[in-house]
C-alpha cells in the first residue's frame, strides 16, 4: 500500500515537473470545471423555465448536433496543428460561453438561450481530439506521458466535483447570468495558457499532403483557391466516411466489442438520467434551493475523483468483467436508494456512490474496449464511444421523462436499476467470456518500452502493438535475415544474443531490449545486413505493414527510428 502510495505521488511529480504540461494540463482542469459547470446551469436555467419537459429539451438541443457533427469536428485536429485547433476551440468556447451569459443577464427571452446552448455544446467537443494528439509531443520521457494520461483522468474527476460546486454557489448566490459568466472566465484564461503551446505539426498522411502540395500549386502566396479549399475538404469528408465504416465493421463482427459498447451505452443513459435528476431531486424533492443541483453533481464528481485512486489498484489485472458488472450494479443500486431515503445528507452521499462506482465502471471498461480491440481500430472506435456518449446522454434524459410521466420521480430513480438487471443478465454468458480473449500482454509491453523507437507511444498503441507481436524461436547458429533479402518484418530481441554483419564483417551484437530490421522497412530497400543467432534467442516479430503504420503515424516515433538508420547508416551499421 505504501509502495503503492510513493507511486501515486511520483505521478504528480513527474507531470508537474514538465512547464508546458503543466499549462497544458491546468488549461484542460479550467475546461473541464466549465464543461460541467455550464451543463447544469444550463439545464438549472431551462428548468425554471418549463421544468423537467424544457430542461430534457435543452439536453436535446445540445447532444443531437453533437451527435452529427462531433466527429467532423474532432478530424479537425489531423489537418491542422493540434495546439492551434486546442487554443481556437477554447476560443470559441470563451466566446458562445460569454454569449450566453449576456442574454441570460440581459432577459433575453428563454428561445434565444436555447439557440445559443448548441454553440457552447458544440465548441467543447472540438477541445478532447487536440487535447489527446497534443500530449505525446509535449512530454519529454514515457514516465512524463503515462503521468499525463494520469492526470488526464484525475483532472476529469476533479472537475466534475470543482465545476459544479462552483455553480452551485454562483446559481445561490446571483443566477445563471454570473454563473456561466464565471465559466467563460475559466475558458478565457485556458485559452491564454496554451497560445503560445506551439505543439507537433499536423498529423496527416503524405499522399494528403503531397494532394494538398498540387492544390496550393499557382496560388502563389495568397493560399489556395476556393476550388482547392473545396477538394481538400472533399477528400477529408471521405476520408472520414472510409474510416468511419472500417470501425464500424469491427464493432459488427467482434461480439466482445459490442458488448462492452452496449454497457457504456447505458453507463451513459445513467449519468444522462442522473443530470436531469439532479435538478429535479434539489429542487422538488430535497428543497435545496436553485444552487442544489450544482452541489449534488459535485458529490458525483468527489465520487468520480476517488475512484482515480482506486482504479490505480486495478493496473495490471487480467480479470475485469466481474469489477464491470459488479460497479454498474452498485451505482444503480445507489440510486434507487435515493428514492428510499428523502433527506439531503443520504442522497449526497448515494450520489458519491454513484459517482464512484460509475468512474470505476468507465475507466475498467475503456480497459477492456482497448484490449479487445485490434490495434489500428482503437482511435476509431473510441470515437464511436464518444458518440454514443452523446446519444446515451440524450437518451437518460427522455428516460427520466417518461419514467415520471409514468409513475413519478421515484419509477425514474428505479428505472435504470430494472434496465441495468435486464441488461447484465442478457450479457453475462459473453461478458465471462471477456476476460477469456482480452488479455494483458505485460511481457510485450515491457520489451516494447526497451526500445527507443516504440518508447515515447501512448498506452492506448503500445498496448495494441504489443498484441501484435508474434513470438519467434530461434536455435543458435540461425540466420533470421540475410543481407539483401525482401524485408516483410521487424525485430524485437526478448532474450539471447544475436550477431550483425555485413559482407562477412562482423558490426554488433543486440541482445534483449534492442530490435533490428527497421531500415529495409522504413526505406524499402533490401536487408542491408545479416543476422544470426549467436545462442538461443527469443524474438518477436511485427509485420511491416503494422510497424510503418506506428512508426509513421507518431512523431516521436518517426524521429526515433529515423535516428537510428542514420546512425547505422553512417557508421556503417545496418539492420
Amino acid at each position: 500500500m505504501f509502495l503503492r502510495f510513493r507511486a501515486v505521488l511520483s505521478v504528480f511529480r513527474s507531470a508537474f515537473e514538465n512547464p508546458v504540461l503543466r499549462r497544458v494540463g491546468f488549461a484542460y482542469a479550467l475546461f473541464g470545471s466549465a464543461e460541467f459547470g455550464v451543463w447544469i446551469t444550463l439545464l438549472v436555467f431551462a428548468y425554471g423555465h418549463g421544468g423537467p419537459s424544457a430542461s430534457m429539451l435543452m439536453v436535446l438541443v445540445q447532444l443531437i448536433p453533437c451527435v452529427a457533427l462531433g466527429p467532423f469536428l474532432g478530424a479537425l485536429a489531423d489537418r491542422r496543428r493540434p495546439s492551434r485547433v486546442l487554443c481556437v476551440g477554447y476560443g470559441l468556447q470563451a466566446v458562445s460561453m460569454g454569449a450566453v451569459a449576456v442574454a441570460v443577464a440581459l432577459g433575453a427571452p428563454a428561445l434565444v438561450v436555447f439557440a445559443l446552448a448548441p454553440l457552447t455544446s458544440l465548441s467543447l467537443t472540438v477541445t478532447r481530439p487536440p487535447q489527446a494528439a497534443l500530449l505525446p509531443a509535449i512530454v519529454r520521457t514515457p514516465d512524463e506521458l503515462t503521468a499525463a494520461n494520469v492526470m488526464t483522468g484525475w483532472t476529469d474527476a476533479a472537475a466534475a466535483l470543482v465545476g459544479p460546486a462552483a455553480v452551485g454557489i454562483l446559481l445561490t448566490w446571483r443566477g445563471p447570468g454570473l454563473a456561466v459568466a464565471a465559466m467563460a472566465g475559466m475558458t478565457v484564461v485556458s485559452t491564454l495558457l496554451v497560445a503560445r503551446v506551439a505543439g507537433p505539426a499536423a498529423a496527416i498522411s503524405s499522399d494528403v499532403v503531397a494532394e494538398d502540395a498540387e492544390d496550393a500549386e499557382g496560388d502563389g502566396e495568397g493560399g489556395r483557391s476556393a476550388g482547392a479549399l473545396m477538394a481538400g475538404i472533399r477528400r477529408s469528408l471521405a476520408s472520414i466516411r472510409t474510416g468511419a465504416r472500417s470501425n464500424l465493421l469491427v464493432t459488427v463482427r467482434n461480439p466482445q466489442i459490442r458488448v462492452l459498447l452496449a454497457l457504456h451505452t447505458f453507463y451513459f443513459v445513467l449519468i444522462g438520467a442522473l443530470d436531469l435528476l439532479c435538478v429535479i431531486l434539489a429542487v422538488d424533492y430535497l428543497h435545496m434551493g436553485r444552487g442544489g443541483p450544482g452541489f449534488l453533481n459535485a458529490a458525483l464528481g468527489g465520487g468520480a475523483l476517488i475512484a482515480g485512486f482506486i482504479t490505480a489498484f486495478l493496473v495490471g489485472r487480467r480479470h475485469l468483467a466481474n469489477t464491470l458488472t459488479v460497479t454498474l450494479s452498485m451505482a444503480v443500486a445507489a440510486l434507487a436508494l435515493i428514492g428510499a431515503i428523502p433527506r439531503v445528507a443520504p442522497a449526497i452521499i448515494l450520489i458519491g456512490i454513484v459517482g464512484l462506482a460509475g468512474s470505476v465502471f468507465d475507466i475498467t471498461g475503456r480497459t477492456l474496449l482497448q484490449r479487445s480491440a485490434p490495434s489500428d481500430a482503437i482511435a476509431g472506435l473510441f470515437s464511436i464511444l464518444e458518440a454514443l456518449m452523446d446519444s446515451g446522454l440524450a437518451l437518460g434524459a427522455i428516460l427520466v421523462r417518461v419514467a415520471i410521466a409514468v409513475g413519478g420521480l421515484k419509477a425514474a430513480l428505479f428505472a435504470p436499476a430494472v434496465v441495468a438487471a435486464i441488461l447484465i443478465a442478457g450479457l453475462w454468458r459473453q461478458l465471462q467470456k471477456i476476460d477469456s480473449s482480452a488479455t494483458v500482454p505485460q511481457v510485450e509491453i515491457q520489451l516494447l518500452r526497451s526500445i527507443p523507437i516504440f518508447a515515447a507511444l501512448p498506452a492506448p498503441s503500445l498496448e495494441g502493438i504489443a498484441r501484435d507481436l508474434e513470438p519467434l524461436a530461434v536455435a543458435q547458429g540461425t540466420v533470421v535475415i540475410r543481407e539483401g533479402e525482401r524485408g516483410d518484418c521487424y525485430y524485437a530481441v526478448a532474450d539471447g544474443e544475436l550477431d550483425i554483419s555485413r559482407a562477412d564483417q562482423h558490426l554488433q551484437v543486440v541482445t534483449r531490449g534492442d530490435g533490428f530490421g527497421e531500415i529495409a522497412l522504413i526505406r524499402d530497400v533490401p536487408r542491408q545486413a545479416t543476422v544470426t543467432a549467436v545462442t538461443d534467442a527469443s524474438l518477436y516479430t511485427l509485420h511491416k505493414e503494422q510497424f510503418v503504420q506506428v512508426v509513421t503515424g507518431h512523431t516521436k516515433a518517426i524521429s526515433a527510428v529515423g535516428a537510428i538508420i542514420d546512425r547505422h547508416l553512417g557508421e556503417d551499421k545496418a539492420d
